[in-house]
C-alpha cells in the first residue's frame, strides 16, 4: 500500500515506522518467530499439506532422507572435468573443479530444492555458501531423470543458451552468481538475515527456520499465539498477525448484458481484492531486487523493485523469455484484472493445483462453453484440448524445470512470429508455421462471427526494441491507456526514453501521479535521457513520493543536483531520498550491481572518495564481473589515472571475451594513448560482437580514419547503413569522412 501525508510530521512518522520494521535487530525480530511446529496442533491439515510442499523442501540439511542424488561413487564429466560424488561416513562429498580449475574435495552441507531437480550447497570461507553447478535430475528415469547434469550443458541437445563454463568464467559455480547468501537464500528460508559485513567481505547468515515455513508467508506468530488465549471480544485483528492473507472475494454468476438475460459463462468476483495475499507470493515469485529486509507486514513495493517487461527478460509481447517466475506475467493477465488470486488455483499450503486438468479452469469458466470442441477445436482429451497448452504455454528453465506462462494469453501466431516471440500453436504443431496456425484460428472465429484482436502492445514494444524511430507515439499512447495492465503501461513509457519531447515530458508529469506504482516506476526510469535540470523540474512536485521502490529511483535521477541552488524544502526532501538510496544500496552491498550503482551515485554527487570505495568493493566482491571492472576503470579514466585502468580493462576482456563492452572500452583506452592500430583492432572486435550498435560502428570508422584508412572507414559505414536502421550520428560521421575524401 502507498500512503500520502498532508504534513511533514506524518511523512517523518511513516519513515520512522517503515525503517524500524526494515531494520529491526536480529534478536528482537527472531523472538517473534516460533516455528512451524507450533502451528500443527491447531492447523493439522494445513501443516500436513505444507509438509508435502516444495516450500518444506526448499532447503534442508544433507541427510540420507533429504539427499536424492547418487553419491554412491558416481561420476559426471563436464567440459573435460570429471567430478566424483561419494560418501565418507555420514557425509556427502564431491571431488570437482575449484576456482583455480583444480580438483578439490568439498562436503555437501545442504540440499536445495526437491523436484524436478535438486541442487547442493557447499560451505566456503567467510560464511559463504556456494551452489554446485552440477545438479541431480530427480524426475523418474523413464522421463529422462535420475542422472547428474550441468546447469550450462556443453551438449547442444539440452542447451541453456550459454556455452560450457570453465573455472575462469563468471558463471563458474564458485563465483558471485552461484553465491547462496546473496542470490538464493532469502526465498528458501524463513526470516533470513544475510548478516553481510562489507568491511570484512564476510557473512554471518541466520534464519528462524531453515525452510519456507508458515511464518515466511504469514509473518511472525508470537502475537497470534497470544491471540489464541484471548477472550473473544478483546482479540486483535488478523488473528494477531500483522496482515491477513485471507481471500474474502466471492465468485458468482452474473448477467451477460451483451446476451440479454443470459448468464455469463464466466463467474465474476465480488468483494475486496486479495492484494496482500498476492503481494506476499510475489515477494519470491517475481524477478525483483530486494530493497531491505523482507517482511510480510510491509507492502511489496516498499521492499522490492520489480523488473518491468523489457529484454532480455521478456519477449516483446510480454511472454516469458528469461527466468522471471510468475508475478510479472500474471500482472499482464485478464485474470489479475478480474481479481483472480494465487489461492484460487493453488492450495497455498501444499502448493498443488486445486483441480486436475481443465477442471481447474472450469471452477469459473463454464465447462459447457469452454471445455468443449466448439471452443478449443481439438479432439476431447487431446493435448490441444487442455486449456493450459493454448493459454499458458511452457518454457523449460534449468534444463528440466518446465514452467507455465502466467500471463494467460490468447494465441496470436502471426503476430508472435512478427515480433520474434514463441506461439503456443507451433510449439505443438512443430511441422507447421505461424501462417498455418493463424489461418486455422481465423477460420474458427469467423464461424462464430468473431475476430482475433491484435495484442495491445507487442508491435509497439518490438518496434522500440528494434530501434525504429517512429515507435514513440504508440508507446506514449499505451502508457496513457488506463485500461491496460499497469506493468505494460510502465514498460511502454520506459521504452519511450529515446523519444522524449515536449509532449511526452508533459505526459510524464501526469504519469508520475498515476495511482499504479509500476506506471510511476516506468516513468521514472525513462527519465535517464532528460537533462538534469529538466528532471528536477518534472520531479519537484513528486519529491514526497512515499513508495520506497520509487524513492530510490528519484534519488538516483537527481543525485547530480547542486543542493545549495534549490530551496530548503526540496533540499530536505532530497536529503531523505539520498539516505534511502544509500540504505538500499548498502543492504545489497554484497552484489556488484548495487555497488556499481552506489559508485555512480557518489560520482554524480562528486563524492569521489566514496565512489572509489564502492567501486573497489564491487571488484572485491566479484573479481570477474565485467561491469564492475569496467566501472572502476572508467572511474580511473575520469580522475586522470588511465594507467590504473589498463589492467582492469585487460581483466574485463579476459572475463567476458564474447562481450563487446570490454573490447570497446579497451579500444577507447588505446585511442587516448594514441595507439590507433591497437584501438582499431579492439573496436573491430566490438563491432563484430554487436554489429547493430551505431556507437561501435562510427567509433571504429573514426579509428580507421586516424590510421589513414579513410576509404575503408567510408566503405564500412556505407555497408553498416545499408544493413541497419538509419542513425544520425553514423550519418554525421560518414558525411564528414566523405567531405574529407573530396578535399
Amino acid at each position: 500500500m502507498t500512503y500520502k501525508f498532508k504534513n511533514r510530521l506524518g511523512y517523518t512518522i511513516y519513515h520512522a515506522v517503515l525503517f524500524a520494521l526494515l531494520l529491526l535487530s536480529l534478536n528482537s525480530l527472531a523472538s517473534e518467530y516460533v516455528g512451524s511446529e507450533s502451528c500443527k496442533t491447531c492447523h493439522t491439515e494445513e501443516y500436513e499439506h505444507w509438509r508435502q510442499s516444495h516450500h518444506f523442501a526448499a532447503i534442508a540439511e544433507a541427510t540420507d532422507e533429504t539427499v536424492k542424488g547418487d553419491f554412491n561413487d558416481s561420476r559426471f564429466t563436464y567440459n573435460g572435468v570429471t567430478s566424483r560424488f561419494y560418501r565418507k561416513g555420514d557425509g556427502f562429498f564431491v571431488l570437482t573443479d575449484n576456482a583455480a580449475g583444480e580438483l578439490e574435495e568439498f562436503e555437501v552441507t545442504h540440499t536445495f530444492g526437491i523436484y524436478p531437480l535438486q541442487q547442493y550447497l557447499i560451505d566456503f570461507p567467510n560464511g559463504r555458501k556456494q551452489v554446485l553447478g552440477i545438479i541431480w535430475d530427480t524426475r523418474p528415469k523413464e522421463e529422462g531423470g535420475q542422472r547428474w547434469y550441468h546447469l550450462f550443458p556443453d551438449s547442444p541437445s539440452m542447451s541453456h543458451g550459454e556455452p560450457a563454463v570453465t573455472s575462469k568464467d563468471p558463471l563458474h559455480w564458485t563465483g558471485i552468481y552461484f553465491n547462496w547468501n546473496s542470490r538464493c537464500a532469502s526465498c528458501h528460508s524463513t526470516d533470513l538475515k544475510k548478516g553481510y559485513a562489507s568491511s570484512e567481505n564476510r557473512y554471518d547468515t541466520q534464519w528462524s527456520e531453515i525452510s519456507v515455513g508458515c511464518e515466511a508467508c504469514h509473518g511472525p506468530a508470537t502475537s497470534h499465539l497470544a491471540w489464541v488465549s484471548q477472550q473473544e471480544g478483546s482479540r486483535q485483528s488478523h488473528a494477531g498477525f500483522g496482515v491477513s492473507l485471507v481471500d474474502e472475494g466471492i465468485w458468482k454468476t452474473v448477467q451477460d448484458i451483451s446476451q440479454g438475460d443470459a448468464t455469463s459463462p464466466t463467474l465474476k468476483r465480488s468483494g475486496p481484492r486479495a492484494d496482500v495475499q498476492m503481494q506476499q507470493c510475489a515477494s519470491c515469485h517475481s524477478r525483483r531486487l530486494e530493497l531491505g529486509q523482507p517482511d510480510p507486514r510491509i507492502s511489496y513495493y516498499d521492499t522490492h523493485l520489480l523488473s518491468l517487461l523489457e529484454p532480455p527478460l521478456y519477449h516483446a509481447d510480454g511472454q516469458v523469455r528469461d527466468e522471471v517466475f510468475e508475478w510479472g506475467s500474471f500482472l499482464q493477465s485478464k485474470m489479475h484484472h478480474e481479481g483472480v488470486t494465487c489461492s484460487n488455483c493453488h492450495n497455498p499450503h501444499s502448493l498443488h493445483l486445486k483441480a486436475e486438468g481443465n477442471a481447474l479452469c472450469t471452477q469459473c469458466h463454464s465447462a459447457a462453453v469452454f471445455d468443449a470442441p466448439k471452443h478449443h477445436n481439438h479432439p476431447t482429451e487431446s493435448t490441444g484440448s487442455f486449456c493450459v497448452n493454448c493459454h499458458m504455454p511452457s518454457t523449460t528453465f534449468m534444463g528440466v524445470d518446465t514452467r507455465r506462462d502466467h500471463s494467460l494469453r490468447i494465441p496470436r501466431p502471426e503476430q508472435s512470429a512478427a515480433v520474434g516471440a514463441p506461439d503456443a500453436c507451433t510449439q505443438c504443431h512443430s511441422d507447421q508455421d505461424a501462417a498455418w496456425a493463424q489461418s486455422n484460428i481465423e477460420s474458427w472465429l469467423n464461424a462464430t462471427g468473431k475476430k482475433l484482436a491484435k495484442h495491445p502492445f507487442a508491435e509497439a514494444f518490438h518496434a522500440a526494441d528494434s530501434g525504429h524511430a517512429d515507435a514513440g507515439p504508440q508507446l506514449l499512447s499505451i502508457a496513457q491507456d488506463a485500461s491496460l495492465p499497469a506493468i505494460a503501461r510502465g514498460s511502454a513509457i520506459l521504452r519511450h526514453a529515446p523519444f522524449h519531447n515536449q509532449q511526452s515530458v508533459e505526459a510524464l508529469s501526469k504519469l508520475l501521479s498515476d495511482p499504479e506504482p509500476l506506471v510511476r516506476l516506468g516513468a521514472l526510469r525513462s527519465m535517464n535521457t532528460l537533462p538534469l535540470q529538466l528532471r528536477y523540474q518534472v520531479l519537484a512536485p513528486h519529491l514526497g513520493e512515499q513508495t520506497m521502490s520509487l524513492r530510490v529511483e528519484i534519488a538516483r535521477l537527481l543525485a547530480g543536483l547542486e543542493l545549495n541552488q534549490i530551496d530548503a524544502r526540496h533540499k530536505k526532501q532530497l536529503d531523505a531520498l539520498y539516505d534511502d538510496f544509500i540504505q538500499v544500496a548498502t543492504y545489497n552491498g554484497d552484489t556488484p550491481e548495487s555497488l556499481i550503482s552506489l559508485g555512480q551515485f557518489y560520482i554524480d554527487r562528486q563524492e569521489y572518495e566514496a565512489a572509489e570505495t564502492a567501486l573497489n568493493q564491487a571488484v572485491a566482491v566479484a573479481p570477474r564481473h565485467e561491469n564492475a571492472l569496467l566501472s572502476l576503470a572508467d572511474f580511473y579514466r575520469r580522475t586522470a589515472r588511465d594507467a590504473a585502468a589498463a589492467p582492469l580493462l585487460e581483466r574485463a576482456v579476459t572475463a567476458a571475451p564474447d562481450s563487446p563492452a570490454g573490447h570497446y572500452a579497451m579500444g577507447l583506452f588505446h585511442v587516448r594513448q594514441q595507439d590507433y592500430e591497437a584501438a582499431a583492432n579492439a573496436l573491430r572486435v566490438a563491432t563484430e560482437l554487436a554489429s547493430a550498435d551505431p556507437r561501435y560502428a562510427y567509433t571504429y570508422a573514426l579509428a580507421l580514419d586516424k590510421l589513414g584508412r579513410t576509404s575503408e572507414a567510408v566503405g564500412f559505414l556505407r555497408q553498416w547503413s545499408e544493413a541497419h536502421e538509419p542513425d544520425p550520428k553514423v550519418n554525421q560521421v560518414l558525411s564528414g569522412l566523405l567531405a574529407k575524401q573530396q578535399k
